[in-house]
């Protein structure tokens, strides 16, 4: 079939993956909040177009760290793994009924791009994690903040009395005095 074929196989299909892969998560988790929820359409979008074009290396690191922002950054690794897994049955389900023929090299190429796309999303989850556990922690380097110990008792004494500097007294100029004029200069 060739991947450009499977990223269109994939893409007919693509709304009838999202909704099982809600309806079996759903069953699986009991309550709990998806950690794909937002991110398993936009997942798949970016997997069709990866498969269907050339330089998919690229395309689809930077598909996965688009996709990787809409992962639930509170999910634990064990249940991102386990929604994952149910992604690649989902995927494989809706292929199977419609019967259309998937050769090894296409369903290893979904395959690994599934599990990169897994690998991406914990490597966000890590460091998330990273980020807030230094916001939490108190610097090594920086000293804790303590007040001074209070050590005086007595309050400080009083400043050293001196004697007063007696300073001439200067002539104080008359009102009526003529005022002298400076010669100008030349």
């Amino acid at each position: 079939m060739g991947s450009t074929g499977m990223g269109l196989l994939l893409e007919e299909h693509r709304g009838e993956i999202v909704n099982t892969w809600r309806q079996r998560v759903e069953r699986e988790l009991r309550g709990e909040e998806p950690a794909l929820a937002f991110a398993v359409a936009p997942l798949l979008r970016e997997m069709v177009l990866a498969l269907g074009s050339e330089g998919g290396d690229r395309r689809s690191y930077e598909a996965w760290a688009r996709c990787a922002v809409l992962v639930r950054s509170t999910a634990s690794a064990g249940q991102l793994a386990r929604e994952f897994k149910v992604l690649h049955r989902c995927v494989w389900d809706a292929l199977r009924a419609r019967g259309a023929p998937v050769s090894p090299s296409d369903r290893t190429s979904v395959d690994e791009w599934l599990d990169d796309a897994l690998a991406g999303a914990l490597d966000r989850l890590d460091r998330v994690r990273q980020r807030v556990a230094s916001f939490e922690r108190a610097p090594a380097a920086a000293p804790a903040l303590t007040p001074p110990p209070f050590r005086r008792t007595t309050p400080p004494p009083l400043p050293v009395r001196r004697t007063p500097v007696v300073v001439a007294a200067r002539r104080p100029i008359e009102p009526d005095a003529p005022l002298v004029e400076a010669e100008p200069l030349h």
